[in-house]
């Protein structure tokens, strides 16, 4: 025998010798150089057909990525075992070739009508990446005959198979099966529940590892801080804070309970627990501007915005989709079309969420036409993105241009969502068009099979409501399938202001005070209606009842822009150098109205005497 390697020859006079020297070699690093001279003697020596040699030579060139070459080497072997057909599956699982995982799967079953837990894995894997729902089921079958229901190697696999398939109802029937969890078969099933949105299953399921006796880890614990963002339960995430303090996490997972915090209105923790990170990176910053903006406090965003930039921290593509929404809060839009052209300058790439935020921030800053002119040059649209135009055009009135638009994005075969049609519905309803709206109401579930929820019955509402058509109003509140909210009182109540409907305000008042957080809102609305109608006395009335409930009315803001600096301020701001002029426009402004023929809302303060 003569073999050559690295320009070294290598000698060999007895077979036995020759055995022990292909073996050896087979510890080297591999490179095509020393495995192709390996495997010419293994020819030589007619050891192709042993599973020993062929499986270490088609493993060797599954390392190097020669498939093909593995394959062939594979082929020759006279009687494949376990170990040599494991070794092809998991060459092809390691190059995601899951049809080829599969077929040898199906091969080697032939064969031999044996699996291990090993090659169940690949199996399993290959199943998810080409979606065959009724393969993975096949598969389970088997793993519950072979006895592998508990093993932690498979269980996993096989929870993933159903959350990835969208059914988490046979997910957690095999985790629950499973006998002896690990971190790893918890993980999954966590994983699967934040993906569709069972937040709360995730803390039962947090609950009953804390029972079981298994320690969280970092991973486990952001995501169950994860889910009690989603769903605003801070009592949960203060737990959460005191596991981590008490386990002494990594300080990483301080960002994620500030952001939990924020979603949950604790400002005050937020803010204290975000000044003890000792380095505050990107993430941080963000979780901070975001808490702020998407509970319309844009001041506060926009200050740490700048803040954030004093610190030499520099933003990314997530923090600017937040300012761009805590300017639609503050109607900035000097300060958003900034924020756009910063993006631009420094070539930051707008992705689908940053081209419907300007889209958003534009129409809700009066801009429709920028708006308009963003959503044109978006290079890809989602249903969000359709939404936002929609309801753009909307709330400026553009009934024409909304309706046309919703109908192009029907013809592109864009499925609308149930906000969409909340946002056409919204458009029928600035515009008065009642019988459009009941048309695109019911379109909604015949043709899409979207169910109407509350907000849907509201737009209805207060459709029928701005046009005068109270009776059909209350007809349709009758028939809800569900009990009216807030939103759907609040609407009729808007219609009685209009109607001066007093004794039905009355009643309507009655039925929202009990749903509506801001109760002072409500009053407010009835007090109105009572002055517009001339009852005085029963203006004094409800301003006494106001004050024995301790209630304030919250205080609303306004804001302009002046030479490039945005002034925000309330009914008692006093600003030196503009308020006398604001003042004399609203009295000329005023004064129009009224020789128009329009009243101006009285928007009386309960709090004044």
């Amino acid at each position: 025998m003569l073999l050559r390697y690295g320009g070294n020859k290598i000698r060999g006079v007895t077979k036995q010798p020759i055995l022990k020297t292909l073996l050896a070699y087979f510890h080297f690093d591999k490179t095509l150089i020393l495995i192709q001279p390996i495997h010419a003697q293994i020819i030589t020596n007619g050891l192709q057909s042993s599973f020993l040699f062929a499986s270490k030579l088609a493993n060797a060139y599954i390392e190097l990525g020669f498939l093909p070459l593995a394959y062939k080497v594979f082929d020759k072997i006279t009687h494949k075992n376990l170990y040599s057909w494991n070794t092809m599956l998991s060459g092809y699982s390691k190059e995601n070739q899951s049809c080829d995982v599969l077929r040898i799967y199906k091969m080697m079953r032939s064969d031999i009508d044996v699996s291990d837990s090993y090659n169940l894995v690949f199996v399993i894997k290959a199943c998810v990446e080409l979606l065959r729902l009724r393969d993975g089921e096949a598969v389970h079958g088997l793993v519950v005959k072979l006895g592998f229901e508990s093993d932690l190697f498979v269980v996993p696999r096989l929870i993933n198979l159903y959350v990835e398939m969208g059914c988490l109802d046979d997910a957690e029937k095999v985790f629950d099966v499973c006998s002896e969890k690990n971190l790893v078969v918890w993980s999954c099933m966590m994983k699967g529940c934040l993906r569709f949105g069972k937040d709360f299953r995730v803390f039962d399921l947090f609950h009953r590892m804390r029972i079981s006796g298994l320690e969280m880890d970092s991973s486990l614990l952001e995501m169950v801080v994860q889910a009690c963002g989603s769903v605003l339960a801070g009592k949960e995430a203060k737990s959460c804070h005191g596991y981590l303090v008490k386990n002494k996490f990594p300080i990483s997972l301080l960002t994620s309970i500030v952001d939990t915090y924020m979603k949950c209105g604790f400002y005050d923790l937020g803010v204290k627990l975000f000044e003890q990170i000792p380095e505050k990176d990107v993430v941080s910053w963000t979780a901070m501007v975001a808490g702020f903006a998407k509970l319309g406090r844009g001041e506060e965003a926009l200050g740490l915005f700048r803040q954030m930039l004093r610190e030499a921290v520099d933003p990314n593509a997530v923090t600017f989709s937040c300012v761009i929404l805590a300017c639609s809060h503050m109607g900035s839009l000097e300060l958003g079309k900034s924020v756009h052209c910063y993006m631009l300058r420094h070539a930051i790439e707008l992705d689908t969420v940053n081209y419907t935020s300007f889209v958003d921030m534009y129409a809700k800053c009066g801009c429709i036409l920028l708006a308009s002119r963003v959503f044109i040059i978006m290079p890809h649209k989602t249903v969000y993105s359709w939404t936002a135009m929609i309801n753009g055009f909307g709330v400026h009135g553009m009934y024409s241009e909304a309706i046309n638009l919703f109908e192009k994005m029907r013809s592109q075969n864009q499925q609308p969502n149930s906000v969409t049609f909340v946002s056409v519905l919204s458009a029928c309803s600035h515009s008065g068009k009642v019988e459009e709206g009941w048309k695109y109401f019911k379109i909604m579930s015949r043709e899409y099979g979207i169910v109407a929820k509350e907000e849907h019955f509201a737009c209805m509402v207060d459709l029928l409501g701005r046009a005068g058509r109270i009776g059909e109003a209350l007809s349709l509140i009758d028939k809800m399938p569900m009990d009216p909210g807030a939103s759907t009182w609040g609407a009729l109540l808007g219609a009685c202001k209009i109607y001066k409907s007093v004794e039905l305000a009355e009643d309507v008042a009655k039925k929202l005070l009990p749903l509506e957080t801001d109760k002072s809102s409500v009053y407010v609305s009835l007090l109105n209606i009572y002055a517009e109608a001339g009852m005085w006395d029963k203006v004094k009335k409800l301003r006494l009842r106001f004050g024995e409930k301790g209630l304030h009315k919250s205080a609303g803001f306004s804001s302009i822009e002046v030479d490039e600096k945005l002034y925000v301020f309330t009914s008692k701001t006093r600003l030196a150098s503009l308020f006398t002029k604001l003042e004399s426009v609203w009295i000329s402004v005023t004064e129009q109205m009224r020789k128009s023929g329009h009243v101006h809302d009285i928007s009386f303060s309960l709090n004044d005497a």
